[in-house]
């Protein structure tokens, strides 16, 4: 919990309405240092002062306390945790714990961010509430952007309100959100500073941004190249580089052991590419390689990534947190993401229409039994 920041309200208050320490103290009776040290945090004013503090100011003595229960990160991270297990044995009371929580700690950006994702996520196994879940988790993003004097929690706030719009079908909505916090141009600050501790010799702390910018960058390099995969099936010489530039990235971060949902992802998307443009034999062997890697894989082990050298300074950003992998599965419920990986396939028409061809019904057999 924070202190009550009694002095810090009357600063603030005093300097809203444009008095002096001198004049605050004058209208209540007391000395110009009295004041001060309120201000400063080194005395507290007499309980009879109070009303007349937060009279003078119009405020009620709860703002005039600026009282505001706040959870530490590992508190929030505990919470979280506690109530994805509760969602696993009692939907019902975790709804109603996450309602108190707000209620309790209103102020409390971080928890609001983090309840608002729980939503979000929970709308995976739970259709039906898309749009109340949605509509809860934009509020509290709401909240946090209206309400905090934190930057990145600010962007954060608008980032999930963009998510929960795009999931209610307001893409024009969702994209000026994300617009509104996107630079003009890459900043190359992670580079930067890395190179700025280097020159200093702070080996350690230059790795671990190389380390987090790599991180990152291979993540944004796939999902750039799987989101732009159907958008070039017309053109054979794009989609040949667009090919090229994954295979090099699979190969050279050992994406299929280390990340094998992203691996996925990307044979799933190749093959239907392929497909459209008239290759079945790249479609054929993309097939072929995403039946294979779910055979290996169940929900688990192919949604959570395992650790690399590449990243042995930053391990948080390349692990899963063993408590958070423990409750995934009452998080999302029934939603199995190694079905959706063979969805993503076979829901396309282009693979409907070619069910019983002999060259790809037994790979989508296979895929089908994985």
């Amino acid at each position: 919990m924070n202190d009550i920041n009694l002095g810090a309200t009357i600063a603030r208050e005093r300097r809203a309405v444009g008095v002096t320490q001198g004049e605050l103290a004058a209208h209540l009776g007391v000395t110009k240092a009295a004041v001060s040290k309120w201000e400063l945090g080194q005395s507290m004013p007499d309980v009879a002062q109070l009303p007349r503090i937060a009279s003078y100011f119009g405020l009620t003595l709860d703002e005039l306390f600026d009282y505001r229960p706040q959870l530490t990160e590992d508190e929030v991270r505990k919470v979280y945790v506690e109530l994805c297990d509760l969602f696993a044995e009692n939907p019902d009371a975790a709804y109603a714990r996450m309602d108190d929580l707000v209620r309790d700690y209103g102020s409390c950006w971080d928890l609001l961010l983090q309840m608002a994702a729980l939503c979000m996520q929970r709308a995976l196994s739970e259709p039906d509430r898309v749009d109340e879940l949605m509509g809860r988790a934009r509020e509290l993003a709401e909240r946090v952007e209206a309400r905090s004097d934190d930057v990145e929690l600010v962007r954060s706030a608008r980032v999930t309100r963009a998510m929960a719009e795009c999931q209610r079908g307001e893409l024009d909505d969702a994209i000026a959100l994300l617009e509104s916090v996107k630079p003009a141009r890459p900043l190359g600050v992670e580079a930067a500073l890395a190179g700025m501790h280097q020159m200093k010799g702070e080996r350690e702390a230059c790795l671990k941004l190389c380390q987090e910018s790599l991180f990152w960058g291979e993540m944004s390099v796939m999902q750039s190249i799987a989101t732009q995969l159907p958008l070039y099936e017309d053109e054979p010489a794009h989609l040949a580089a667009l090919l090229r530039a994954a295979e090099g990235v699979l190969e050279g971060f050992a994406l299929e052991s280390r990340q094998p949902m992203e691996a996925a992802t990307f044979y799933g998307g190749a093959a239907t590419a392929c497909l459209h443009a008239g290759d079945e034999e790249g479609a054929a062997t993309y097939l072929e390689r995403l039946a294979k890697l779910l055979e290996r894989h169940d929900g688990e082990s192919l949604l959570f990534p395992r650790p690399s050298v590449l990243y042995d300074l930053v391990p948080d950003s390349a692990t899963v947190d063993p408590d958070l992998k423990r409750v995934a599965g009452g998080l999302f419920g029934a939603f199995d993401m190694k079905e959706q990986c063979k969805l993503a396939v076979t829901r396309n028409a282009a693979w409907a229409a070619r069910a019983d061809d002999p060259r790809f019904k037994p790979l989508l057999d296979r895929l089908a039994a994985a």
